[in-house]
């Protein structure tokens, strides 16, 4: 049955195969980053201690803390917390503010910072104010207020007399911005008490109501003015209860994605022809789940439980048929039919959107949480916290940040993006934030815990102060303590979520003595008693190596996991996923003793196993195994000249001259590699002896492209490719991309 909101959406045709959208030219990193993969990133959460409460009609089951009474304790997640905070403090403010300034005709002090801040490219600035707004709260250091007080003034002075407010006279995505902005300022409402964000709020809307597009294209819409309109009525709704004001519930209706939300309430095919005949052959993923946050936030805002079932079913779809064993979705940004997800491991380096993608996973499994009640839906937060945004390495201080998982079949590292201040970079402090939310919820009685980290909580149960600190160094240990602080003896229950990768029942103390712990219908065990000052719950988490099959009914693609921890195999080699047997992987793999989820290859001990979120920058693995993959070799293992440009899937050149070479052992080599309609002409010279002018054009973009050479004498050989200044007659230009080699013959 249809949701029943309004669906009135003007629609467009179906968007455009994002897999034929990769335009090959001088700024192609550019191009793919900003035009074809723009991002969407929005706020989760009000405050149940807020005023902001008294205009919600959506109930909830579980009462998030908002930021408040939570401390992270000594740990992995403070540590990141400790990292991200002093990366933004340090931004200078005249940095942050000059575009503005200088828009503005004001004097504009300071340097620009470059990337896409410079050029108005999704512009981060309100994703930083929530940022330190966030940070705020959770962390209780004035700095970050002060500093988003500041920023929040200078800008302010910045807003032209009828509302205007961007950084320049050129943003490249006008509805992007604007979310992001009534986001900020909703967080500088909610988390600093700003009133200057409430006439600034008032101010900005006041220009957007008057000038924002409403052509509201359905699906991806590269080069529209109208880009991601789809997720701003979240931030809307966060608005309307944060203040009161009608007008932002209203303007948040203009923008609900009814067409897209009712395939989910349907339990339709995403991909399969829709009602009105039109069909989508792929989303821009962070984006379309980031959309998902506006169904939340309709129904705290409306209480139709409609809204939160089909919130329900799209994480039930998002589980089953997108993501990766991480919880990590949307390989080279795109949602995709199941089938093709497999061969993208095999093709990509830009599997998945981390920074982004793990907030708009955040803010769903939290709505989810609080909306039901139900454990599971802490899982993917789990998941994502050591092995999504958790598991990332740190951002440069010129803003560079790790934008893209790698989980390539040939071989994959970690990197950041050579872009500086990509929406990521916005994304980031709210994220990282966000941890100190999704730890603990409570209802009157009780309190849940929903991740297990070292972290203390304060808070009343009928009056009486009390106080639950968590010791643990899960996951690489299995046990955790929960130690009670009580103003007086206090009646209420602790509920532990039941994970469902336990390997056993969850087995439990209270001062040393025994109890029985079983999940409940939501998958909560319950421990309800009279506590008082010192009592100690210890609980243990069984926890085991095992296989994901990416598809259940094929051995491979597979990663090996342990608990929650996704593994890693410390290596450059895609043929050591031959040596690694799925059968029978406990004995196959050997704890080390000094080393925490550390295992080695119990016939081969030079081969090691560790948790992935321990991998650092440009360190090699293998995430996912597949032997077939183990003679393809990754363009990032090639040698290249001066002159090529990395697009995450393939480098690629149009410089006379610019050559790629590889060393290989077999009886030939495949070159991998797509057709384009700007593509030039290659030499191909195997052992300094030309064998090739290879033509690389095609009518179109992304089209097939093959080209082997199968008859050389087993041996080691050197493949070199040149590019020339020939094309073919139709060809725009003579670019060339190298996706990589697969060696055939090889033994």
């Amino acid at each position: 049955m249809p949701l029943s909101y309004r669906a009135d959406t003007a629609l467009s045709p179906a968007a455009r195969n994002l897999e034929g959208a990769s335009p090959m030219h001088s700024n192609r990193l550019a191009l793919i980053l900003s035009l074809l993969f723009a991002l969407a990133l929005s706020g989760a959460g009000v405050r149940a201690d807020t005023d902001a409460l008294s205009f919600a009609r959506g109930k909830r089951i579980l009462q998030p803390f908002d930021y408040h009474g939570v401390t992270l304790e000594a740990g992995p997640l403070k540590r990141q917390v400790a990292e991200v905070r002093n990366d933004y403090l340090r931004i200078p403010d005249d940095d942050l503010l000059k575009g503005f300034r200088a828009r503005a005709g004001l004097p504009a002090p300071g340097n620009d910072l470059g990337g896409w801040y410079s050029s108005d490219t999704f512009h981060v600035f309100g994703q930083i104010l929530s940022g330190l707004a966030r940070m705020y709260a959770a962390t209780g250091d004035e700095a970050c207020r002060a500093k988003a007080t500041r920023l929040l003034q200078g800008w302010m002075a910045c807003i032209a007399p009828d509302g205007y407010f961007y950084y320049s006279r050129k943003p490249n995505a006008l509805h992007y911005i604007y979310d992001k902005m009534v986001g900020g300022l909703t967080d500088m409402i909610l988390y600093c008490h700003s009133v200057p964000a409430r006439q600034a709020l008032r101010r900005i809307t006041d220009w957007a109501e008057k000038n924002l597009g409403r052509k509201r294209i359905y699906a991806f819409n590269a080069g529209d003015g109208d880009t991601e309109w789809y997720t701003l009525s979240e931030n809307l709704y966060r608005a309307y209860l944060a203040t009161g004001e009608k007008r932002y519930r209203d303007f948040a209706d203009v923008w609900r994605y009814t067409e897209y939300w009712d395939l989910y309430a349907r339990k339709a095919d995403l991909f399969g022809v829709r009602p009105n005949g039109q069909r989508t052959d792929a989303y821009h993923a962070y984006s379309h789940v980031n959309t998902l946050g506006g169904l939340g936030a309709a129904y705290l805002v409306t209480g139709d439980r409609q809204y939160l079932q089909t919130l329900a079913n799209a994480y039930d779809y998002l589980q089953e048929k997108q993501c990766f064993i991480t919880g990590g979705f949307g390989p080279d940004e795109q949602l995709l039919p199941r089938a093709q997800l497999a061969p993208r491991l095999a093709a990509t380096h830009n599997t998945f959107e981390t920074q982004c993608g793990s907030w708009a996973a955040f803010k769903m499994a939290k709505y989810l949480l609080t909306g039901l009640g139900d454990a599971r839906y802490g899982d993917w937060i789990e998941r994502l916290v050591w092995n999504g945004i958790g598991a990332s390495i740190p951002m440069t201080a010129d803003g560079k940040v790790f934008y893209y998982s790698d989980y390539n079949l040939s071989g994959a590292s970690k990197r950041n993006i050579p872009t500086g201040w990509t929406c990521c970079t916005g994304t980031r402090p709210m994220a990282v934030a966000d941890y100190d939310d999704l730890i603990y919820f409570k209802t009157p009685d009780a309190l849940y815990v929903n991740l297990y980290t070292p972290a203390t909580v304060r808070w009343k149960v009928h009056g009486t102060a009390v106080t639950v600190r968590q010791e643990t160094r899960f996951p690489e240990n299995d046990a955790v303590d929960f130690v009670v602080s009580t103003a007086q003896p206090t009646l209420f229950a602790l509920k532990l979520r039941v994970p469902g990768w336990l390997a056993g029942p969850i087995t439990g103390t209270v001062n040393n003595q025994p109890l029985k712990l079983a999940p409940d219908a939501l998958h909560w065990a319950q421990i309800a008693r009279r506590w008082k000052t010192g009592d100690r719950l210890r609980i243990h988490l069984p926890m085991r190596l095992r296989v994901d099959h990416f598809d259940p009914d094929r051995p491979y693609p597979a990663a090996v996991v342990y608990g929650p921890v996704v593994l890693a195999f410390a290596t450059s080699q895609a043929a050591t996923a031959r040596k690694i047997p799925l059968e029978g992987l406990e004995t196959a793999l050997v704890p080390e003793k000094e080393a925490p989820l550390t295992f080695h290859l119990a016939s081969d001990p030079s081969i090691i196993a560790r948790p992935f979120y321990s991998f650092a920058e440009d360190e090699r693995y293998l995430l996912y195994l597949d032997p077939a993959a183990a003679d393809r070799i990754s363009y990032r293992d090639l040698k290249f000249s001066e002159g090529w440009n990395d697009a995450g899937i393939f480098r690629f050149s149009n410089r006379i001259g610019a050559t790629v070479e590889y060393t290989f052992e077999g009886t030939g080599i495949r070159w991998m590699g797509y057709s384009f309609d700007d593509a030039g002409v290659a030499e191909v010279r195997i052992d300094d002896e030309v064998v090739g002018l290879v033509d690389q054009y095609g009518p179109g973009r992304n089209l097939p492209f093959d080209w082997k050479f199968t008859t050389l004498p087993f041996g080691k050989h050197t493949i070199r490719i040149t590019v020339t200044a020939d094309k073919n007659p139709q060809s725009k230009d003579h670019y060339l991309n190298m996706a990589g080699f697969e060696i055939l013959g090889a033994k």
